[in-house]
């Protein structure tokens, strides 16, 4: 078992020493051949004020392009860090381990990413989408904010990030469910319950898929905390379109399923009877 670290303020420590260790050899050379020069043209306070105000900036400059250039090296190392700005997303609701397919309106919306070298930032929001004459469209209905409280990068898990998320709803989160989510019983009739409350917190487990050296989308398992009862799977896509695609894909999948549901209810209704 491997200690937590900190990697973002270790990465940041390596910086500052590397940084501190560059600025001394300038400074050096900067006493031997520049500050008495200096002197010479201008008043000593002056010259002790111009000299405090160079090195400051030096500094300053230096940390930035030493940073930046660290940072890079990280990326060329780990192209799983290539995951910054706007993806596409939806959740696939899941229900006693399965895609759930009564739900007739699933949450997706867009997610911008940030990192600092190994720390993360989510911030999303979600709306209801839903088919209606064939066509595919959203509503901003019960509207959810999340984003990110934690994150920590994985090298030795089944998955590359766990992130601890804060979710506010706007409305009340509602869901139809046809059997008990505790005991697992089937009910006469679906029964509406409340899902969720208003503000909650959770965990992503997030894996990275890279193809051709970029991140091209994230697939991640999300599980509100007790007592909510939103769970499944999210997916994250470059474009729009694709996320679209995959909620299309769902209702079609979920209507197979009714299809087939309702005919074996057909048939063992026959079977009963006969």
């Amino acid at each position: 078992m491997r200690n937590v670290q900190n990697n973002t303020a270790l990465t940041v420590t390596k910086i500052h020493g590397l940084t501190f260790t560059v600025f001394y050899i300038i400074e050096q050379v900067l006493s031997e051949f520049v500050y008495p020069y200096l002197s010479k043209q201008v008043s000593k306070l002056l010259s002790v004020f111009l000299s405090a105000v160079f090195a400051a900036i030096l500094y300053a400059a230096l940390y930035i392009i030493i940073k930046s250039i660290y940072d890079k090296i990280l990326t060329i190392k780990d192209k799983k860090l290539n995951i910054e700005g706007t993806w596409y997303h939806v959740h696939i609701p899941h229900y006693l381990g399965k895609e759930d397919y009564s739900q007739e309106r699933i949450s997706a919306g867009v997610t911008d990413v940030s990192r600092e070298f190994s720390d993360f930032t989510f911030v999303g929001n979600n709306d209801k989408f839903y088919m209606l004459n064939g066509k595919l469209v959203s509503k901003s209905e019960n509207s959810t904010h999340w984003y990110t409280k934690a994150t920590k990068l994985s090298d030795d898990n089944d998955f590359d990030i766990i992130e601890v998320y804060e979710a506010k709803t706007k409305g009340t989160p509602l869901k139809s469910i046809t059997s008990c989510p505790y005991c697992k019983r089937d009910f006469k009739h679906p029964v509406e319950i409340q899902e969720a409350e208003k503000f909650r917190h959770g965990v992503h487990k997030i894996d990275i898929i890279v193809n051709d050296g970029k991140c091209t989308q994230m697939r991640a398992e999300y599980s509100d905390c007790w007592p909510s009862l939103k769970n499944g799977e999210l997916l994250f896509y470059r474009t729009e379109e694709e996320r679209n695609e995959r909620i299309r894909l769902f209702f079609e999948e979920a209507k197979n399923f009714k299809e087939v549901s309702s005919d074996k209810e057909v048939e063992k209704h026959l079977y009963v009877n006969y």
